[in-house]
Order: structure tokens, then sequence, then C-alpha cells
């Protein structure tokens, strides 16, 4: 989703099968200041980043699944974004949480919800009080589930072990699938990513100023 840099300088962007990052949200909160429900737990493997780009990178991935989550209304509604050789995969579980992960496209869509639903699951299990109120704060649990989380993240790196694991989540196959073509039929009708980028904040000072000049420069991360 990010850093597709035009010069000859710019690293290659991460290639492989891997998924990048994923969050819990809980669907009808708000975040103060976040516009967008409140993120129960998040995990990220962005070793396939440079160094430096990771901070920015991992503001970008809560920034757009917040809003990817806020848009998942529908309990068992599955929707996929794709975007220059990456997917964002939303599923919006009936146990009361929306989970969002971003992966490069050759990931196998099945195993990537595969593995939201595990999150979903798992993060029920080990935090029952996320059924109910679960106060406006981001990470309110996160003690319970930051380990767990890490671990599937990390285990399902390898889709074909994960498949395994995935089998016994047939059902998701019954539930509506929505792939979007672009980042703005994903999000709330009439939102533009610039005016995302300019309110949000998720996204610190150094991340809104890279925006602005690669987009300048025609160097902008392959999400504008």
């Amino acid at each position: 989703f990010f850093f597709s840099d035009a010069s000859s300088s710019a690293p290659d962007p991460p290639c492989g099968m891997k998924i990048l990052f994923s969050a819990v949200f809980k669907p009808g909160t708000e975040a103060p200041g976040k516009d967008g429900p409140v993120m129960l737990s998040q995990a990220a493997e962005l070793s396939s980043l440079g160094f430096f780009q990771r901070s920015t990178a991992k503001e970008v991935f809560v920034m757009f699944s917040r809003q990817f989550a806020k848009a998942s209304t529908e309990p068992g509604q599955r929707s996929s974004v794709r975007k220059d050789g990456y997917m964002s995969h939303v599923y919006h579980s009936p146990m009361g949480v929306v989970a969002v992960c971003f992966a490069d496209d050759e990931y196998p869509q099945r195993v990537a919800f595969g593995y939201l639903s595990k999150v979903c699951e798992d993060f029920v299990l080990a935090v029952p009080q996320s059924r109910g109120d679960c106060g406006t704060a981001d990470l309110p649990h996160e003690a319970l589930f930051a380990a767990k989380h890490q671990e599937l993240l990390v285990k399902f790196q390898d889709p074909g072990q994960a498949d395994q694991l995935t089998q016994i989540m047939a059902e998701l196959e019954k539930t509506k699938l929505v792939l979007h073509e672009t980042i703005e039929a994903a999000l709330e009708r009439g939102c533009k990513i610039e005016t995302l980028i300019n309110k949000s904040n998720d996204l610190s000072g150094s991340s809104k100023m890279f925006f602005k000049t690669a987009k300048k420069q025609n160097q902008c991360c392959t999400f504008m």
C-alpha cells in the first residue's frame, strides 16, 4: 500500500506472501479524536519494509483499518480492497468485533479471512468483556491479547501451514464478500483520501508531511 517511489534509489516494495498488519475494532463506538471505532488490539510484522518506513507505515495501516472498520456495518460481511499489489481484508464478526488485515495480493484471500476469523474468535475468548462496554480509549484490554495476536500473525505468515487452521471456518464461504477496486469505494460515502489524511489523528505530523511531499513530487505512496 505504500512507498512505491519512482526514484532509482528507492527500496523495492515488499514481496512474497505476507500479512503486514492486523487490528480488531469495536463497531458502533467512537474513539475520541480518531473519527472511527475503538481499536481493541493490533499486531504488525513490518520487517519487509525499510527501517525508516515502518513508523509511517504502521500509522497508515492504523488510519485506514479504522476507516474500513467504521464502514463495515453488517455482521458476517467480508470485504476486500485491492491496490497496487496489496490487499486489505475486512471481516465483521457476528461475535461483535471487526478485524482488518493488510497483506500482499499473493496471500490467499481465503486464508486471510480465516486468519481474521481466528483473531476475532480468540480475542472474544480471551477478552469476554469486549462483548459489552469497552470504554472509549484504544487498546483497553491489550495486555490480555497482545501476545496471542502477535503469535497468530507470525503463524499465518506461512499460508500453507495456516490453511490447515482455517479449514474449520468453512462458514466464511457462505458470507457475503465485497471486493473494492479503489480505496474510496471502501470508505464511507463521499470520503476522500486527502481529507481523511489531513484530519486524521492516527497520523503524526511527519507522516502527513510525507504524503504531501510525495504527492508534489509525483512519488507518492501507492495508496494515493
